[in-house]
């Protein structure tokens, strides 16, 4: 479907050359359905939960000294979520 002149269409045009026609399917799409070549942005990390983060603040108010992992195992969620509830929603 996609043959060598529109490999050497797009490196004239675009200054790359695409070596497998999967890269030139992908680009042609893209500009056909966004009208641009632009990288996107990424949706990023998912957010916790309001449900988890007050489940967490509730877990330290009745223990402050509990240890993340203690909390995590009580819990039901990673040590790591617990943590970063801690350090970057309730601070």
């Amino acid at each position: 479907m996609y043959s060598g002149i529109t490999n050497i269409y797009y490196r004239n045009t675009l200054g790359h050359v695409f070596t497998k026609p999967l890269q030139i399917k992908g680009t042609t799409q893209k500009f056909t359905e966004t009208g641009c070549l632009c990288k996107q942005k990424s949706s990023g990390r998912p957010l916790t939960a309001e449900d988890g983060v007050e489940r967490v603040r509730v877990s330290f108010l009745h223990s402050p000294k509990k240890s993340t992992g203690t909390a995590a195992k009580d819990l039901s969620i990673s040590k790591t979520t617990v943590w970063r509830v801690l350090r970057k929603r309730l601070m």
